[in-house]
């Protein structure tokens, strides 16, 4: 176990001291990290489709409202926005992984154990990916990481400022990614599990949790929708439409995490199960240790492994709900990837203090070191190769296949005052810095029906009425293949009149030509 007192039965300081090795590995973690950052944003901060609504420069809407809001407050002090993106980034990439590493130091007391769970952390290639994109995902991770820290210092302390604290910082996180209320469910199940309070004490200070971290989130969800007419961006129905090839290949997401898709499925999907149970059985163990101790002993870092697995049960639970309430939406790597890092933490923490254990808890220590060696070979090979993909090309929007795109090139030659139709049209507005529409589209992506108030007919309509009036053009780009709830290139020849302006190899340029009935 890892007491928090500040002496150990052996008469030894269970402190942790900003002494030599913890300030060494500390800073050149904090190198390594800078340094992936630096190599892999050397043509600009990554962007993709959600960069683009985040920074305000298409006309789809963004949804948790935090990330968007710091993008756009250096833009209105005069910054470009993307550049201030990227100082952002690189604050972050750097801060997380410091939190990670205090997080590792702090509960295992055993530093190597920590340089290792810090290391298979930052050099996981989903890790280095997300931190240099302009998305809210890194932000995301960083204030779970603060709830983290401050609901600790509650269990140590048992102030309740602490636990406010955590709370408010639980808030700022759903703002950022709806996918919050796990880790607040998790705390809360937490506290009411602390045998070191009595009944009264643990149901005041879940209720006292549950309140302050929610009202943040509902007050920005009624003020936005009565002054926007729009919050979480979803229709609380069971839209879901997720078949068997589409939960294997969520299966497959989860399964990349420990290994490439070069190893086959079955060993894959295997290494995961083995993982799971060695995962599970360890940290249940950990947790009945630690909930027997702590009515005698302060064992604060003690609770850390047990938030951490509810986290992991109530986020799978959660995504689960999502991909039935949601449609088109899939448990790919980047949903994963608060799952990933904050179970990262906790076997890591349950593996040192399980490391002198004999029996069952031995043999799956020791599968789950090999494993774990494994994997770190893995993430440095794809991370290796991944930054150097994105060192020699660029990622997303801010790519030089985008940049340097021959029909982004024949876009930029057209009027100023056109008006612009694409499937790419967020692609336009950032490489470009000007305004485009998006085609038609049939259904809605999130709910897969048509939108009643705005149908398919009644966008072509509105189309052609607004091609009457100043020169209209169809901008259609290879590369975008993801947008299949869109009119295809076929379905607009035939639907609209037009005239070929440019054919590139990477898409095409079409004039609209008005007709005389728009409908």
């Amino acid at each position: 176990m890892y007491y928090d007192a500040s002496v150990n039965s052996d008469g030894r300081s269970n402190r942790v001291g900003f002494d030599r090795q913890y300030l060494i590995f500390a800073t050149l973690a904090s190198l390594l990290s800078v340094a992936l950052f630096l190599f892999n944003t050397r043509h600009g901060i990554g962007i993709y489709p959600d960069t683009a609504r985040y920074m305000g420069i298409t006309e789809q809407p963004y949804d948790a409202p935090l990330y968007a809001w710091l993008l756009q407050f250096p833009a209105s002090l005069g910054f470009e926005m993307a550049k201030a993106a990227k100082a952002f980034g690189l604050s972050v990439a750097c801060a997380n992984t410091l939190l990670i590493w205090h997080l590792l130091t702090s509960a295992t007391r055993k530093q190597h154990y920590a340089v290792f769970g810090t290391t298979v952390i930052i050099l996981a290639p989903q890790f280095v990916t997300q931190h240099s994109l302009a998305m809210s995902e890194p932000l995301f991770l960083f204030l779970l990481l603060l709830v983290l820290l401050c609901v600790l210092r509650y269990f140590r302390n048992a102030r309740r400022v602490w636990l406010i604290a955590s709370a408010v910082a639980l808030g700022s996180a759903a703002l950022t990614r709806f996918t919050a209320p796990p880790m607040g469910a998790a705390i809360v199940a937490s506290i009411l599990l602390n045998p070191r309070h009595g009944v009264a004490r643990r149901i005041t200070d879940a209720a006292i949790y549950g309140i302050v971290s929610a009202s943040i989130f509902l007050t920005w969800s009624v003020i936005s929708h009565l002054q926007k007419g729009h919050s979480i961006g979803r229709e609380l129905w069971f839209y879901g439409n997720m078949g068997t090839s589409e939960w294997l290949s969520s299966l497959g997401a989860l399964a990349a995490w420990l290994l490439p898709d070069d190893f086959p499925f079955a060993v894959r999907v295997l290494a995961l199960c083995a993982f799971a149970i060695a995962s599970t059985g360890l940290i249940l163990v950990h947790a009945y240790r630690t909930l027997h101790s702590a009515r005698t002993m302060n064992v604060a870092y003690g609770f850390l492994p047990i938030i951490l697995g509810l986290f992991f049960l109530f986020y799978m639970g959660f995504m689960v709900l999502a991909t039935s309430i949601e449609a088109n939406l899939s448990l790919n790597g980047r949903y994963a990837f608060p799952a990933y890092v904050m179970t990262v933490i906790a076997i890591t923490i349950t593996l040192a203090e399980f490391r002198d254990s004999g029996g069952l808890l031995k043999t799956a220590h020791h599968g789950l070191v090999v494993l774990a060696v494994v994997v770190l070979c893995s993430h440095t090979v794809r991370t290796v190769v991944r930054s150097a993909d994105a060192y020699r090309s660029g990622i997303g929007y801010a790519s030089l296949e985008w940049t340097n795109s021959p029909t982004m090139a024949a876009v930029n030659d057209l009027p100023a005052n056109a008006l612009i139709y694409s499937n790419g049209p967020d692609a336009i507005a950032y490489v470009l810095r000007r305004p485009a529409r998006y085609i038609p589209e049939h259904f809605k992506l999130r709910t897969g029906n048509e939108d009643p108030s705005n149908p398919f007919e009644k966008q072509i309509g509105d189309l052609l009425r607004a091609s009457t009036g100043q020169p209209a053009y169809l901008v259609m780009f290879d590369r975008i293949t993801w947008r299949f709830y869109r009119a295809s290139e076929a379905e607009l020849k035939q639907l609209l009149s037009l005239a070929t302006v440019a054919t590139a190899p990477d898409g095409r340029v079409y004039r609209i030509l008005p007709t005389s009935s728009p409908g």
